[in-house]
This record gives C-alpha cells, structure tokens and sequence, in this order.
C-alpha cells in the first residue's frame, strides 16, 4: 500500500498538532478504506515488546542498494515545472522533482533531502529537464521517441496524458522493468491494481515520490459552524461506524437549508444549502459508491460496468435526491467560505485557499451508497494525478527502475511526511479527526480508466447528463451509445494487447 502510516507519522503529527485523534498505525490493504479497519487497534507492552519495529522505507532502500555504485550517472527527468500543472492551486513556488537547495519551505526541503539520499546511495546526480508545459511533454516525449532520442531518463507528466503517450507506444512497461517492484508499499497500489491490462502491463506509475494523486482525491468540506447551529453532530462518528452514506448525508444537507432572503428560492450567494459541487457533480458521486465505468475483467481486459444493477440503483439513487429534491446547487468555495454552503464537494488540492476561512472546517469522505458497502470511494482526477512514464527509447530501463525506486523508497519518509503529517497536519486541516479522515480517503481512492482520458468522453456525458439535463435517462442513453463505447474498449485493449514492451 501507498501510504503506511509509520512511526514517524506518529511523531512529526504529534508535534505538528496539540491534540491527535486515534490514527491507524497501519492499514490493511485488503480492506481497502473500509471504515472498521480504520479504526484504532492500540497494541499492548506485551505485544509492543514482542514484535520488532519494521524496517523504515529508507534503511530498505540502503540495504537493497548498498552494493550499487552508478558511477556519478546524472539521472535526466522531464518534468512539469515548478508552478505548472495545478502547482500553484496548492502552494506557489513547488514542483514534485527538485529542490536546488534547503529553503524552509516544507515540500522543497523534503524534496532535497530525499534528492540527496538518492544521490549519496547510488552515487548519481539528479538533474530536471523542465517541459515548457504539460501539453508540451505529452508532444515532447511522442516527438523525440520517433526521433530515437534518449535525453532523459523517465518523464513526470498529467497521468491521463500519458495515457496517449502509452496508445501512442511511446513508453515502456513498468512492469517488465525487474528493479520496480510495484508490491513495495512506497508505490501507490490503486494505481497499480487500475492500470496493469493482462495482468502483466503497465505503462505509468505513481508513489510516495508524488504528492498530486493525493491532491487529485475528491472529498467533503463541511462548515461546522452550521452543523452546530442546527443541532448535528459532526459527520466523524458516522464514517468511522461505517454509517456515512448518501441518506444521512441528504438528511443533514436538507436541515441545514434556510432562505434568509425570504424570496422562496434557494441560492448559494444569497441563502444557505446544503451541498455544493463546481462540476461533474455526479462523475464523482458514482466513484463514492463504489462503482466504475470501466473496469479491470477476470481475463485482464477492460470491461464496462455501465449496465450493472447496482451502477443504475446508484444512478436512481443520486437522480433523486440531487434533482428531484433539489440537494445539490453549483457552486465553488466562495460560497462555502462565506457560510451558505455545509457540504462543498471538490478536490483536495485546492485545500490551501480555506486557510482564510472565518468559520472552522473539517474534511470527511464522500458517503457510500448504503451501509451495505464495504468500503468507501474517493474518485481520483486522472488529469491532476502526475505519474512516471519510461520512454521507449530508454537505454538502460533496469537503471532507471533503480533510480526510481530508491527516489519513491526515500520519499516516504521526507516528501510523504511533509505531505501528510506536516503540511495537512499542522498547515491546512485544522482538527485531529480530519487528519483521521484523510487516512481513510487515500486509501480509498479509486481510479477508472474512462473518465478523464481522452478515450472516456461518453462516460463523463452519461454520468453528469442526469443532473446538467434534469433527466434520468441514464439507462436508455447508455443503451444508445453502447455500440460505440465497446468499440473504443476494443480500440484501447487491442492498442495495449499490440504493444510489444
């Protein structure tokens, strides 16, 4: 699993906050975001005594490479420059590759150190090769693979755009690479389990050693001041019960409506409601309960899952209270910081522009469908997520999976603990129970190969068309366009099954 929550977690977030709620010291992945398994399990002295502390992610790294000398290689990434991408909607002044030196700044300060450890390991040099912008290394990397170019080692790029690069054959399978071993936990399962067709072929691949797959997680901002003027509790309790789901979620968004204006209609800028989202309002609600458009089959192809029973209760479901009784408004978080929203459902990443908010504010997971749901779902944007990809024409792919791994290995503890323990724990979430949240929702992100591609449009139309529309006809669209969504699946599954690498 991606984020295991170590003992150094524990101590820089009992620094970082003056008060800390139960927080899993370790997740089961096999659960996979279920509420129950997040839940505290104190070991006793007994046990503490009994078992040996793991070895941390680093002192892995230099023992699986103590033997390796590179030779002062210098380690070429193309990447997307500092302040481009979606940089700056968090912090100005960050990238995810490089720190040229110690600054303060905490991504900057994790990145250089994690830079130097990588170096000292394996004898190397580090040096980025900044895209003019993400378009540019999508063009960049196609270009100079049908040039033979070998300028760079691996490229940090948009994920769904090396979805392209990948149809295109411009990059090598992650998993024929034997120094990458995606089991380690300093790689991001989700994406691994997603993305790898056939059980044997992957093309990117994200880690520890990014912070934007984490960002790109679509969660619940909610005013408690409203909570506690109407009389809630806060929704905390209810995720860890495993009873979050979208019924107690409309319940709470209906209390808290009030007309202040007193015109009989309910608006945002003027009014309080109960649930707001910018856009793709119901794109991101399938996710939360726990359904894809598309997903892996038994046989290692894609299959979609447009027509299952559940996906259309999920629709029905969401159709109703969303339109029919009016839960949900478009907004963005200017009216939620103004206090006329509860609930604001959008990324993560854009975290940093609450830090002004007048009234205090925590972080939840997007509801499940029902209590029956095992787990909850975080969809995950394909176009805010960055990933690795490995050029073709790479001439040496086995040293580049070394320098990559030791790079993710050593992120786990300086990039990832700035990220999460540091940065969410003590900068922008402002309670210890919202930093408990944030452990349930990265491990249940959940990534589709539809949406967000450039493959995946007619997805997008038929989730948010009943909403945009004020129509459910899910059923009878999907039954229109299912000639043409099978023959893009075929398209995409025979461009992958060609690829020879």
């Amino acid at each position: 699993m991606k984020k295991r929550l170590t003992a150094l977690f524990l101590s820089v977030l009992l620094t970082a906050l003056p008060v800390l709620g139960c927080s899993n010291s370790q997740v089961n992945t096999e659960n996979n975001g279920d509420s129950q398994q997040n839940a505290v399990q104190t070991p006793s002295a007994e046990e503490q005594e009994e078992e040996p502390a793991e070895p941390t992610a680093s002192a892995l790294i230099k023992e699986r490479y103590a033997d390796t000398d590179l030779g002062g290689y210098v380690y070429k990434v193309l990447a997307i420059p500092t302040d481009g991408h979606f940089y700056t909607q968090v912090a100005s002044g960050i990238n995810e590759v490089y720190a040229e030196e110690l600054n303060g700044e905490i991504i900057n300060d994790a990145i250089f150190n994690r830079n130097l450890s990588t170096e000292d390991t394996l004898n190397i040099k580090i040096e980025p090769i900044w895209g003019a912008s993400v378009d540019s290394i999508r063009t960049q990397i196609h270009n100079e693979v049908l040039a033979g170019s070998t300028e760079y080692d691996a490229a940090l790029n948009r994920m769904d755009f090396l979805g392209t690069n990948m149809q295109n054959g411009d990059l090598l399978n992650i998993k024929s690479i034997s120094t990458i071993n995606t089991d380690d936990y300093w790689w991001d399962r989700n994406i691994v389990d997603s993305f790898t067709m056939f059980g044997t072929k992957l093309y990117w691949i994200s880690g520890d050693l990014n912070i934007f797959d984490d960002f790109a997680a679509e969660v619940i901002f909610f005013n408690k001041q409203l909570c506690s003027d109407n009389g809630m509790e806060y929704p905390y309790g209810m995720v860890l019960e495993g009873t979050w789901t979208i019924d107690r979620f409309f319940e709470m968004a209906k209390t808290a409506e009030q007309d202040l204006n007193g015109d009989g209609v309910l608006k945002p800028k003027d009014d309080v409601v109960g649930h707001c989202e910018e856009n793709d309002h119901v794109k991101h609600w399938m996710y939360a309960m726990g359904e894809k458009a598309m997903d892996i089959g038994p046989d290692g192809e894609l299959v979609t899952r447009l027509q299952e029973e559940r996906q259309i209760r999920a629709v029905d479901k969401l159709y109703s209270v969303m339109v029919e009784q009016q839960m949900t408004y478009t907004a963005n978080s200017t009216e939620f910081k103004a206090g006329h929203v509860l609930f604001l459902g959008t990324m993560l990443g854009p975290i940093g522009g609450l830090r002004d908010m007048e009234y205090e504010f925590g972080v939840i997971p997007m509801p499940k469908l029902d209590e029956e749901q095992e787990n909850y779902g975080e969809y995950i944007s394909n176009g805010w997520t960055t990933a690795y990809g490995i050029p073709m024409t790479n001439q040496d792919p086995e040293r580049t999976g070394i320098i990559l791994d030791a790079i993710c290995g050593f992120s786990n503890e300086t990039l990832r603990v700035a990220l999460y323990d540091v940065l969410f724990g003590a900068k922008y979430v402002r309670d210890a129970e919202s930093v408990e949240m944030l452990d349930i929702i990265f491990v249940s992100k959940m990534y589709d190969w539809a949406v967000d591609f450039t493959w995946g449009g007619s997805f997008q139309t038929l989730y948010n068309g009943i909403y945009e529309n004020k129509q459910n006809n899910f059923v009878s669209q999907t039954q229109k366009v299912m000639k043409l969504i099978n023959k893009a699946i075929e398209k995409l599954v025979n461009s992958v099954a060609e690829l020879e690498y």
